[in-house]
């Protein structure tokens, strides 16, 4: 029997069911993060700490004093107006040949030995000059001298007109300040703690019988101050007499007091006396 097709109709079989709806995304903002801001240092007492020893420096109208406070935190350097003037550096020259000496050996162009380093220490410490010497001689005293001055950019900076007398550098207590800065700033950890535990070993009394303890080493309020002391005498009848470093050796500010002086180490030691007590009366209870 035949079967009957209807028009128009179709035997397909059942329809699929629909596809779901897709679940919407939902998109979650990220957090919100505040800018992080450095905050500016705390304002420095550097202008007014060498504004603090102008008293003592009229103590005296025959004599030369010049100031320079660097400020660690800001790597700025306020001095006085005698800040840049020359003087003979005296022992204080040391700190220019050891700065030479440890800058070469961290770029591996000079090589130093354990004695060496005892020298560096003696130097700072005792101020010994015959360790001084002894660096001078091998390292190439004058040139040393030539090459931090451009490496630094010492203005007032010179190597000293008579062969090997290292005591008659010529500098200013601004250069001294940039170059204290580069101690304790660009050499690596090991030479910083070097240099540091030689001025943070320095004797009352030095290796030739002075009496260091003066100015930022005065025994009354040297507290834990490290230091780099100078002196030398009679050049056209007067003293050369420095105190330089650091009044807290954790501290923010370097301290340089460079003075020349017409009469005898006992008026010179009380003028430099007065104004490191005045720069650190201007300096406590600051950041």
């Amino acid at each position: 029997m035949a079967t009957a097709l209807v028009a128009g109709c179709s035997f397909a079989g059942p329809r699929p069911a629909a596809a779901p709806e897709p679940a919407p995304v939902v998109t979650t903002p990220p957090p919100t993060v505040a800018p992080t801001t450095t905050p500016p240092p705390t304002p420095s007492r550097a202008q007014e700490a060498v504004e603090a020893t102008a008293s003592a420096g009229q103590e005296r109208d025959d004599v030369t004093l010049g100031v320079a406070v660097l400020d660690r935190s800001t790597g700025q350097t306020a001095t006085n107006e005698q800040g840049d003037t020359q003087l003979r550096a005296a022992s204080v020259a040391k700190l220019f040949t050891i700065a030479d000496i440890l800058s070469r050996r961290e770029a591996g162009q000079v090589t130093t030995t354990g004695a060496d380093d005892e020298r560096i220490r003696r130097a700072l410490s005792l101020s010994d000059d015959e360790a001084m010497n002894g660096l001078w001689s091998r390292f190439g005293g004058e040139e040393g001298v030539t090459r931090l001055a451009a490496q630094l950019g010492l203005t007032q900076t010179r190597p000293p007109e008579r062969v090997g007398q290292w005591g008659e550098v010529e500098t200013s207590a601004r250069d001294v300040a940039t170059v204290y800065g580069f101690l304790l700033t660009r050499l690596s950890p090991a030479d910083r703690d070097l240099v540091l535990s030689g001025l943070e070993g320095a004797q009352d009394t030095a290796a030739d019988g002075f009496d260091q303890a003066f100015g930022l080493l005065d025994p009354d309020r040297r507290g834990a101050a490290a230091a780099k002391q100078g002196w030398l005498c009679c050049l056209q009848s007067s003293i050369d007499l420095h105190s330089t470093g650091l009044p807290d050796v954790g501290g923010r500010y370097v301290v340089v007091l460079m003075s020349n002086q017409p009469r005898g180490y006992d008026a010179g030691k009380s003028l430099l006396d007065d104004a490191a007590a005045a720069v650190r009366d201007a300096l406590a209870g600051g950041p």
